[in-house]
């Protein structure tokens, strides 16, 4: 196994927990590891640091996978059952979930959704790529799953410098469609050509909170997926909801789910880009879910939260997710701060909401956390 030596400061970092450091942490190789093989890491005294993946051509080039007391082989199941045994304690119902979340699991680059016996598959370095069949047969022999299926098209690839392949089976045969059994509502979903992996499981903390504020609520959705949210504000109590979607495809699916969650008569889905809706309203509502995975910059973000304000009325509710890339890490309340001073209105925080614990991540390494919510009184 080749040894990779790192600088002081790198080890230090890795020895509190980074889950990677970079190209010029490296002080020497022996010899040159192929993409995919486990190297052993070492300060520069040669004391061990554990496992990693180390791929020169990453803007991160040391990607961390096992602790020091671990060996390679194995390693790959060994990883994917512990990750499958935390979301059996962790989660309300494990068939449901995100099984294994990259640095938050020691399997960097690795994405795993669960919808219940199909297991979707993201790989997001060089190195996972090369080990998607053994990833693979971890999943059907620890997790029992009857199909696994690689959806390596989307748009985070593409950032990350990857090639883009076209969804395939890796075991099984995946179904396209599938159901969801969430917090008491129910999905169907698109897994082979829905947006990322499916289903957003990390919103999960969301939904649960929309209850205190969805009854008698006049709703509005600009980005709506396929009805995660507006679903569960309308089972809450949401009077009427106004919903869109870019894609007319997911706006469809995202109608059926609404009527089959019993929320007829009470809601309109159409097709619509959230800005291009949000620019052209009119009205305004007592309650806004503004989710913004299409915010390239921190300028598209705080255009759509002014867009957000107002739509949103006196005293009413605004939802606003966020994420990291592409918005900066630890400037998301400066961001939304930036959007109320420019609409002219004030939001009260009375919540922030992250990740749930099927997405676990490292503590002091807020690369890791992605997402960031936040619910606003405004005024």
């Amino acid at each position: 196994m080749v040894n990779t030596y790192l600088s002081r400061e790198a080890a230090r970092r890795m020895k509190h927990g980074a889950p990677w450091v970079r190209r010029e942490d490296i002080v020497s190789m022996e010899g040159t590891p192929s993409v995919g093989e486990a190297v052993q890491l070492r300060d520069e005294d040669g004391h061990l640091l554990g496992l990693a993946d180390v791929d020169l051509e990453s803007s991160y080039a040391v990607r961390r996978l096992g602790m020091p007391d671990e060996t390679a082989e194995g390693l790959i199941p060994r990883h994917v059952r512990h990750a499958f045994e935390r979301r059996a304690r962790m989660v309300d119902d494990p068939r449901f979930c995100r099984v294994i979340n990259d640095d938050g699991d020691a399997l960097p680059g690795l994405i795993v959704d669960r919808y219940d016996t199909h297991l979707v598959v993201q790989t997001l370095t060089r190195a996972m790529d090369t080990r998607v069949q053994e990833i693979a047969r971890a999943l059907v022999e620890v997790g029992g799953a009857e199909s696994v299926l690689l959806r390596n098209d989307t748009p985070r690839r593409r950032q990350l410098g990857l090639p883009v392949q076209r969804p395939h089976a890796l075991y099984g045969n995946p179904p396209r469609w599938t159901r969801v059994l969430e917090l008491g509502a129910r999905f169907t979903v698109d897994l082979t050509y829905g947006p990322g992996v499916g289903y957003p499981y990390d919103q999960r903390e969301l939904r649960r909170f929309l209850s205190r504020m969805s009854q008698g609520a006049r709703v509005l959705d600009p980005s709506c997926h396929v009805g995660g949210l507006f679903v569960h504000a309308g089972r809450m109590g949401a009077r009427s909801i106004l919903a869109f979607d870019s894609d007319a495809d997911t706006a469809d699916l995202a109608r059926e789910n609404g009527e089959a969650n019993g929320l007829l008569g009470r809601l309109r889905v159409e097709r619509g880009d959230a800005l291009t809706v949000l620019r052209g309203l009119q009205d305004t509502f007592d309650l806004v879910l503004l989710d913004t995975p299409e915010a390239a910059t921190s300028e598209s973000f705080i255009e759509q939260v002014r867009l957000g304000l107002h739509a949103t009325r006196h005293g009413g509710y605004l939802v606003i997710v966020g994420y990291h890339p592409p918005l900066p890490a630890g400037g998301f309340d400066d961001l939304v701060a930036e959007a109320c001073d420019q609409e002219g209105r004030m939001g009260f925080r009375f919540a922030r909401l992250g990740l749930p614990p099927d997405h676990p991540t490292l503590v002091g390494f807020p690369g890791t956390d992605y997402l960031s919510g936040i619910a606003l009184e405004v005024s």
